[in-house]
């Protein structure tokens, strides 16, 4: 076997319905960089040297508000307040984080520059910020801002609240087909956009896909599935890589359990076929509650894989088993893609989640997206925000604290319409409330939240419906929402939300 295929996951023997999370270590192979190579000494040593600027230089510059108090709980980057850590990796930390221009949680990514120092490392983080900022779908995760510090890179991200697709399958054991169907056509549409954009993921799997509720949907869709209004959001393109112009990739990397077989035989891949086989797995796990392929013996695993050596569970319908079957071909000519999976009988007549109000930045807009774009930009001056720079940072498709304000506010103005708390915005609604006199007369700035009906409060990390806390901005005084305590499995380690591999 192709010794550059990534080891197991960790305890992979014990008896579990889908196995664990891998560590990132396990998945860092880097295009075009084989195992163990190094530079020559003298280049190396000139090269690590160099390494934190070149990172730098290649995502945007730091905003002059950027604070250098840390990135400890409370600590303020940019417009940001940081809360806990959700998540950890090989190269830093993701923090909660709450825009205290909005009062929007995010999730910040902290990239520690001094642990990219290798070239592979250096690649590896330019490429998945380059990825990231090329992506904007509804089903894919969203970068707003890139900055900048003398030591560490911020990355200000989409923040997701219903959890992994993985702990979604572990606490309910499988997913019945019809909402199954739901998310999975969900799944289909993020992956076909990425490919369209030239965008491989190789590492798609349930850890990899999160949740978000998405309260408002058609009456006939709610029909369909009790749990049908979640959205799934692809994320983690650590070890993505572009396939421009359908140039083929080498590298095997990602979860042995979810790799294509010409992955592990060392073969020259295309990049979309191969992701068509892990979402094969995938759409397997998630109808039945584990994997198709799995030993404790590596060399096992990978003959299982490469015959394609696994057992359908009588209880699926005729229609999804002939899906997977499709999918799960060794043959990468022959295997289902994007287009041919959409129009498979298992998918007839599965809707789309209501998201006809996104914007994809593509430049169109219907007259709501024009009027919501108006009314945004109203609410961005009255915050000291110039309308004229925000257009600009749009236009330009900069990634700064001009247009992270603005999708920002205009992510949560579609959520208050779609929760039905505020009417389809005509001109004039009002998202915040600013400026309220206190008793001494000085001048306070408040951010009012509204999420649910209540003011001022908002449901922090984890599933829809946990705990609450007020945030309030007053002066320099930051509250930063706490997350309820997660639910813990025996088997599986506690959640990791946009954990960085």
């Amino acid at each position: 076997m192709n010794p550059s295929v990534p080891p197991t996951p960790d305890s992979p023997g014990r008896k579990t319905n889908i196995p664990g999370k891998s560590s990132p270590r396990q998945k860092q192979q880097v295009e075009g960089v084989p195992p163990n190579s190094k530079t020559p000494a003298d280049q190396e040593k000139q090269q690590q040297q160099r390494e934190p600027e070149r990172v730098a230089t290649e995502t945007s510059t730091a905003s002059s508000s950027t604070s250098a108090t840390g990135d400890g709980k409370g600590a303020v980057i940019g417009e940001y307040v940081l809360g806990e850590t959700i998540g950890k990796g090989t190269f830093g930390k993701v923090k909660l984080g709450l825009h205290t221009l909005t009062g929007e949680k995010v999730a910040v990514k902290i990239l520690e520059k001094k642990r990219i120092v290798q070239a592979a490392d250096v690649e590896r983080v330019a490429r998945e910020i380059k990825i990231l900022k090329r992506n904007r779908h509804p089903n894919v995760i969203q970068l707003y801002e890139v900055i900048d510090s003398p030591d560490r890179i911020f990355l200000i991200m989409e923040h997701i609240d219903g959890g992994e697709m993985f702990e979604y399958i572990v606490a309910h054991h499988r997913i019945r087909e019809p909402e199954a169907a739901f998310l999975f056509r969900q799944i289909v549409e993020g992956l076909a956009y990425l490919h369209s954009n030239e965008v491989t993921h190789r590492d798609l799997k349930p850890e990899n896909l999160l949740l978000q509720s998405n309260n408002h949907n058609s009456r006939q869709q709610q029909q369909q599935a009790t749990d049908s209004t979640l959205l799934v959001k692809i994320v983690d393109f650590g070890l993505s890589n572009t396939h421009d112009g359908g140039r083929l990739l080498r590298t095997a990397c990602g979860s042995p359990c979810y790799a294509a077989p010409e992955m592990i035989q060392g073969r020259l891949y295309r990049g979309p076929i191969a992701d068509m086989w892990s979402l094969g797995v995938v759409l397997f796990a998630m109808v039945c509650g584990f994997l198709p392929f799995e030993d404790s013996n590596t060399n096992m695993l990978y003959k299982k894989i490469l015959s394609a050596n696994y057992k359908m569970p009588t209880f699926l319908s005729a229609s999804v088993q002939d899906l997977i079957r499709r999918i799960l071909e060794t043959d990468p000519d022959k295997r289902y893609t994007v287009d041919k999976i959409l129009q498979h009988p298992w998918l007839a007549g599965v809707q789309k989640p209501d998201i006809s109000g996104y914007d994809v930045g593509d430049g169109t807009k219907s007259d709501e997206l024009k009027t919501r774009h108006k009314l945004v930009l109203s609410q961005l001056e009255s915050l000291g925000l110039s309308a004229e720079e925000v257009q600009s940072a749009l236009s330009k498709k900069s990634f700064n604290r001009f247009t992270a304000s603005y999708y920002l506010l205009d992510s949560k103005l579609q959520r208050l319409v779609r929760n039905r708390i505020i009417p389809a915005p005509t001109s004039g609604n009002a998202l915040i409330n600013r400026s309220t006199p206190s008793s001494d007369n000085k001048r306070q700035d408040r951010l009012q939240v509204r999420t649910g009906g209540s003011d001022a409060r908002i449901t922090s990390s984890g599933s829809a419906g946990g705990s609450s806390k007020t945030i309030e901005v007053t002066g320099t005084t930051h509250r930063v929402p706490e997350s309820p305590r997660r639910r813990s499995n025996p088997h599986h380690p506690p959640q990791q939300q946009h954990s960085e591999t």
